[in-house]
């Protein structure tokens, strides 16, 4: 029996391993190639880590650069020039979400024509160049464009990122090692935070702040040159021995799987066209990536993320950023325990149970600004249901979209859908950003609390009704799955 075949068929991993140890020895022998013992376990997932950590940092810049400004907004506003003038404020804030957009939209291509290595250089240029314009800006102008390249390099590792796990983890644990990428995010806005705790002695600290951003992103760039490329973009490249090699030094050996070979077409042909990604069974994978970060969005996150202080103070709490901190830690912790269970639980149970006290905490928090009787525990509600839609959030809708994304497309569209994807990720980040606070003062916080929770709701019936459930498959048996759902 073949050891692709011993894969699909679920044998157990320590039958699978000799089936392919078998195979290899008679490769040895009658000179076929195909197929050599793989590590497992715990040898598998440490050999494979420090590549999977090097990726990390992209998503740990995607957190630190938008929360950088929360806490030094006023101060580099006063030092550049600006602190009387909202308008440009505002694109200092808004100019990394419209540069992310930028680089979502080309991040694709550039992923599947360079590769995820180089498309990880190409992308630690834009983070270390725009977070070293920020760090010595004078201007507003030189400012902005700073936040704009910063911007441009986060969306291009958000395309990448969890393309370049869910392309190198094992089966076994891809679950979790994808949700590491949400971690990241959560780590990185959270180690924003803590940055800017020198800013109440120190007024122009926040020069130093930008300036740390650019040792993770030329870290990357470095790193980069030397971890192994995707085996399966090299085979879609139709280069089969560097393929082999690659996943040698992943795993330490491979099966043809593993490579892509599974897919229609062997999973062969190079780069596929615009018009052909947004055609025919292609569209609907494509599109439920796209819808599965717009619900994301629109259940409200960012805007508990960027004016939760603002809220806080509404409700009368006097620490608002202390309560702030404990929110963003909350959101760490939550998605550790989520990549814990991932495999174990499954991706649909996790966001399931994600998006019910997400719904519940926005409609105790709406209850909580309108219901006279609850005025004496108002901003103890506040808080404590903030903390829980944040943790329900990290638990499942947080780090479970960008996995998804990346385990339901085939090889052939993996690097243009995951675009899409984070295309649909920002420009509805900006959207919600943009409309909170004019909203709140047409409609008031209790009725966009309340939109959200139906948005929750909503949502539940897309997971249920439109994405497989992928703990344990294979990445071709998961698009398999998809295109017959």
């Amino acid at each position: 029996m073949a050891p692709a075949e011993l894969v699909k068929r679920n044998v157990p991993a320590t039958t699978t391993r000799k089936g392919v140890a078998g195979r290899t020895h008679a490769a040895a022998a009658t000179g076929d190639s195909e197929g050599c013992s793989k590590l497992e376990g715990t040898e598998a997932i440490v050999k494979v880590m420090p590549y999977v950590a090097t990726s990390l940092l992209g998503a740990f810049l995607f957190g630190y650069h938008v929360g950088i400004v929360n806490g030094a907004l006023q101060f580099l506003a006063a030092d550049i020039g600006i602190a009387t003038n909202t308008f440009l404020q505002g694109l200092v804030v808004s100019m990394t979400l419209a540069g992310a957009f930028l680089g979502a939209v080309v991040g694709g291509s550039m992923n599947d024509a360079y590769g995820r290595c180089r498309s990880f250089q190409l992308s630690s240029v834009p983070l270390v160049v725009g977070g070293l314009m920020c760090a010595f800006a004078n201007t507003a102008t030189f400012m902005i464009v700073g936040r704009l390249l910063c911007g441009l390099g986060i969306g291009l590792t958000s395309c990448v990122v969890p393309v370049y796990i869910s392309e190198v983890a094992p089966t076994a644990v891809r679950g979790a090692l994808g949700s590491f990428n949400q971690l990241c995010i959560c780590v990185g806005i959270f180690a924003a935070l803590l940055a800017g705790l020198p800013l109440a002695n120190n007024p122009s600290w926040w020069r130093q702040m930008f300036l740390m951003s650019a040792v993770p992103g030329g870290l990357l760039g470095v790193l980069a040159a030397v971890i192994p490329e995707s085996p399966r973009w090299l085979y879609k490249q139709g280069d089969k021995a560097g393929a082999v090699a690659a996943a040698k030094r992943l795993w330490g050996g491979y099966d043809d799987a593993d490579l892509g070979a599974d897919e229609e077409g062997g999973g062969q042909g190079g780069d596929v066209s615009w018009p052909k990604v947004l055609s025919g069974s292609n569209l609907k994978l494509v599109s439920i990536g796209f819808f599965l970060f717009m619900l994301q969005q629109m259940t409200g996150v960012n805007a508990v993320v960027y004016f939760s202080s603002s809220v806080f103070r509404e409700a009368g709490v006097v620490n608002d950023v202390a309560a702030s901190a404990a929110v963003a830690l909350v959101n760490v912790l939550a998605t550790v325990l989520s990549g814990s269970v991932i495999d174990k639980l499954g991706r649909k149970p996790l966001m399931t149970g994600s998006l019910i006290g997400m719904a519940v905490s926005m409609l105790t928090l709406a209850a909580a600004m309108t219901v006279p009787a609850l005025a004496p525990v108002k901003g103890l509600l506040c808080v404590v249901m903030t903390m829980t839609y944040i943790g329900s959030f990290g638990f499942g809708m947080g780090p479970i979209p960008s996995l998804l994304v990346s385990e339901i497309l085939p090889n052939s569209l993996r690097g243009k859908g995951a675009s899409v994807a984070m295309m649909s990720h920002w420009g509805f980040n900006f959207l919600i950003g943009q409309a909170f606070l004019e909203a709140n003062r047409m409609f008031g916080v209790a009725s966009i609390y309340a939109f959200f929770a139906s948005v929750c709701l909503m949502t539940i019936v897309f997971v249920q009704t439109q994405v497989v459930e992928t703990k344990g498959k294979t990445l071709e048996e998961i698009q398999k799955a998809m295109l017959n759902k």
